[in-house]
C-alpha cells in the first residue's frame, strides 16, 4: 500500500456543495471533496454515478449549476475561458482512451502542450520530452507512431503528455482499464513514480480494486451524486457499510 505523503495544511483542491444536471438527470448532487497536496486519491464507485464528471469540472472542462471548486487557492467559479489557462498548467489529464493524434509520433504527442503553450526553444522541447518519456520508460520508442503502440504503452504516452508540463496534479481516467494485470501494474507504478519523484497529486478514477489497495493513499466512493464512502484504503476494506462491501466484492445483490 502506498506511504501516507506529507499533508499540508490547505488542501491542494477544495470542492464544495457541487452540483450538475445533464439533460433530466442529476449527476452530482451537493459533492463535497478535499483533495491533499501530494496524496494519491482514488475515486471508485458504480458507473455512471459522476466519476468522470467530476474530473471534467475539476479541470474547467464542464461548469457545474451550483457550488464552487478552489484548486491551489483560486476559486474556478465563474472564471471565463481565458482566465481557465493558469488553473489547466497546474493539472494534467489522462483521458481513457489516451486521445493521441495518430498522425504523431510519439515525440511529437507528448511535446504537443508544450508546443501549445507557446514554448519555441526546440531544445527545451526535446528535453522536456526526453525526460517524460525516460519516467514511462519509453524514450526509445520516441519515433514510433500511435498505431503502432499496445493499449499499455499509449497511456504511458498519455502519462508523459499529460506530465510534460510538469503540473501540480494528474488526473486520470481509468488507466488502467482494458489492461493485463502485468500491464496495469506498470501503470500503477507510473503513479506511484511520479508521487515520489515529483510530489505530484494524484486522482484517479478507476473500477480496479487491485490498484486501489496498491496505490491509494486515500478512496472516495461516489453513489447517488455525493461522497459515500472516504478514508484509507484499510477503512474502506473494513467499512461495515454493505454497499460498499458490494462494490468492493463485486457483488450485484441480484439474485436468480
Amino acid at each position: 500500500m502506498a506511504q501516507s505523503p506529507p499533508n499540508s495544511s490547505s488542501p491542494f483542491i477544495s470542492v464544495r456543495g457541487l452540483t450538475r444536471k445533464i439533460g433530466w438527470q442529476e449527476i452530482l448532487r451537493g459533492l463535497d471533496l478535499d483533495v491533499h497536496r501530494g496524496e494519491t486519491l482514488m475515486l471508485i464507485g458504480p458507473s455512471g454515478e459522476g466519476k468522470s464528471v467530476l474530473l471534467k469540472h475539476l479541470i474547467g472542462l464542464m461548469k457545474p449549476d451550483s457550488g464552487s471548486i478552489v484548486v491551489n487557492g483560486t476559486n474556478m467559479t465563474g472564471l471565463r475561458e481565458r482566465q481557465m489557462a493558469p488553473i489547466r498548467k497546474q493539472i494534467g489529464i489522462l483521458f481513457q482512451n489516451a486521445a493521441l493524434f495518430d498522425s504523431l509520433t510519439v515525440e511529437q504527442n507528448v511535446g504537443f502542450p508544450l508546443v501549445e503553450s507557446g514554448i519555441r526553444d526546440r531544445k527545451e522541447i526535446e528535453q522536456r520530452v526526453h525526460e517524460a518519456l525516460e519516467v514511462v520508460e519509453l524514450a526509445q520508442h520516441k519515433d514510433k507512431m500511435p498505431v503502432n503502440l499496445s493499449g499499455g504503452m499509449r497511456k504511458r504516452v498519455g502519462i508523459a503528455r499529460a506530465i510534460v508540463p510538469r503540473p501540480q496534479c494528474v488526473l486520470y481516467d481509468e488507466p488502467t482499464a482494458g489492461l493485463d494485470p502485468i500491464v496495469s501494474d506498470v501503470i500503477d507504478q507510473m503513479i506511484l513514480r511520479l508521487q515520489k519523484r515529483y510530489g505530484v497529486t494524484s486522482i484517479v478514477v478507476t473500477h480496479d480494486m487491485k490498484s486501489v489497495f496498491k496505490i491509494a493513499n486515500r478512496v472516495a466512493m461516489l453513489k447517488r451524486g455525493v461522497i459515500h464512502f472516504l478514508g484509507t484504503p484499510e477503512e474502506l476494506r473494513n467499512s461495515p457499510d454493505p454497499e460498499v462491501q458490494d462494490f468492493i466484492e463485486g457483488r450485484s445483490g441480484v439474485t436468480g
